[in-house]
């Protein structure tokens, strides 16, 4: 009986001692658990500070640039601007280009007005009257063409080349045909027309594959 009783409370004593080392190992297990949470917070906030920093450096630099390229464009307009006033060859393109322009609305005008004349003639329609409704129906058929295609091109434009590379690549094409006006063929106002249909082109063809 004394042994089985010593045999019972080795036991016991086993079964103490091992729940003792279970919860000590849990309570370590925990302790480890909270500091593997505190060092994961750690790493986030320290991961939250630099994305941060990173965001103000650039900021900054963004304003920064900004800040160059107004300056930058605004000083290269204005010598663009003055050297194209004392130009002959850009001043004499401009007002040929005015003169086209108004000379297509001379063109519609007067055809109005023949028109208005032969009708009035056989229908014995008042003049007046017959020039404000073909008036109002020739200008508004070329405003809605005119609309849809100033529409269509901003929205291709935004799609397509809404960056600084396309400033960029209009103000350099405006100082080179400025510039070099006496050299070029044609007039610089529709060459720089065609050569900005060009670099839309191209900058929509290498979106489209690429």
């Amino acid at each position: 009986m004394n042994e089985v009783k010593r045999s019972q409370e080795e036991v016991s004593r086993s079964e103490k001692y091992a729940n003792t080392v279970i919860s000590e190992a849990y309570a370590e297990k925990e302790k480890a658990k909270r500091k593997q949470s505190k060092y994961n917070e750690m790493i986030t906030s320290q991961e939250k500070l630099i994305q941060k920093k990173a965001e103000e450096l650039n900021d900054q630099f963004c304003k920064k640039w900004r800040w160059t390229m107004i300056i930058l464009i605004v000083c290269f307009g204005l010598a663009t601007l003055f050297t194209g006033y004392k130009s002959e060859r850009v001043v004499s393109d401009c007002i040929n280009a005015f003169n086209t322009v108004i000379g297509i609305i001379t063109i519609i005008f007067n055809g109005i007005i023949d028109v208005s004349e032969r009708i009035e003639i056989s229908a014995g329609i008042p003049k007046s009257v017959l020039m404000i409704i073909f008036a109002i129906i020739a200008f508004g058929i070329i405003g809605f063409i005119v609309f849809f295609v100033v529409r269509t091109a901003i929205k291709f434009y935004q799609d397509y080349c809404y960056d600084e590379i396309s400033l960029l690549v209009a103000l350099v094409s405006i100082a080179v045909f400025v510039w070099f006006a006496e050299l070029m063929p044609i007039n610089i106002i529709l060459l720089l027309i065609l050569s900005n249909i060009l670099y839309v082109g191209v900058r929509w063809y290498i979106k489209k594959d690429y």
